[in-house]
């Protein structure tokens, strides 16, 4: 699986690179969550994001953040950040690593704090991929977002269904 991981981002390198021509500021966001406090501990998360981080500095990056273990809040704020970094650049990148969930079609991030109890508190305690999408967006050249997201539920077991039909 590192191997496919490795090429992937390459292939998503590589594609900034090509940019780079043309591009005057590139910037990037890695997140990586893995100490979560709900549910098992996610083996790697922290270690792919640094070898994330240090891969779009080799490729020249003017700014690369890296932020571990984000809770709901934190994620919120570094997005916003993020987000009004990126007016002022011409290829914006996010990589997330870490668990994400899908409820009824929409996909979530999951951060390091969330408990969800119910299928409603996915609305309240994660944050919505859109809103990455939405922090990448003012770049001017290139946006990317990468997901390296387990998307596997690791509340399942415990996690209580409001409306029945609702997927999960």
């Amino acid at each position: 699986m590192i191997s496919f991981r490795s090429f992937v981002l390459a292939v998503a390198i590589l594609a900034t690179t090509a940019v780079s021509a043309f591009a005057e500021k590139r910037i990037a966001l890695i997140i990586g969550n893995s100490a979560y406090k709900n549910v098992a501990r996610l083996q790697n998360r922290a270690n792919d994001a640094a070898v994330v981080a240090d891969m779009f500095r080799s490729a020249g990056f003017e700014t690369v953040e890296s932020r571990l273990n984000l809770t709901v809040s934190e994620l919120r704020k570094t997005l916003r950040e993020f987000g009004n970094k990126s007016r002022d650049a011409d290829v914006a990148v996010v990589y997330y690593a870490g668990h994400g969930i899908e409820l009824d079609g929409n996909n979530y991030l999951i951060p390091v704090d969330a408990t969800l109890e119910t299928d409603a508190d996915v609305l309240d305690e994660t944050l919505p991929l859109d809103r990455v999408l939405f922090a990448v967006e003012p770049a001017r050249q290139l946006r990317l977002v990468i997901l390296d997201a387990c998307r596997d539920n690791p509340f399942a077991k415990t996690m209580k269904r409001t409306i029945a039909a609702r997927a999960v």
